[in-house]
């Protein structure tokens, strides 16, 4: 039986979320330095991104680190832990959407950026940032939402 806490009794984060936000970070440190359209476009989408990476690898990855465990059926009364992140998620989804839309704006004026710096790396970074968005739209907001519901569903007396 696997712990959704780690040895320090915080909840654990899904390794491939964190390193897809460390590869971001690497990329938008390259950005802003790389001078010109791409380094200001950059420091914008780092200005947003940034701090919005932390806020998901505190309070929506560590719900995902559920999945293994409830996938094989293994629910226990400590995953309701995670409930107050799922429950402060639910509360501040409109001001996340807002975020996330002012973040695709910033990470089109990247995308622009690149194409008149003829950047096909930066382009490139540019739309797998703009799919990274949409998959936490489409698939990690939700998948959170689900967690909550089937855990209230299961656990709640």
């Amino acid at each position: 039986m696997s712990s959704i806490f780690n040895w320090n009794g915080k909840l654990t984060v899904p390794n491939a979320l964190r390193l897809g936000h460390d590869e971001a970070r690497a990329e938008l440190v390259r950005a802003t330095m790389e001078g010109g359209r791409i380094a200001k476009a950059g420091k914008r989408v780092a200005q947003l991104c940034l701090p919005h990476f932390e806020h998901e690898e505190k309070s929506v990855f560590p719900v995902l680190a559920l999945l293994p465990d409830l996938e094989r059926g293994n629910v226990r009364p400590e995953m309701m832990d995670v409930m107050p992140l799922i429950s402060d998620f639910r509360a501040k989804h409109d001001a996340l959407d807002h975020h996330h839309q002012l973040i695709v704006s910033a990470i089109e004026e990247l995308l622009q950026a690149a194409h008149k710096e003829k950047s096909r790396e930066f382009a490139e970074f540019a739309y797998i940032l703009r799919f990274h968005e949409r998959i936490e739209d489409e698939v990690i907001y939700p998948t959170v939402v689900l967690i909550g519901k089937y855990l209230q569903e299961k656990l709640a007396n």
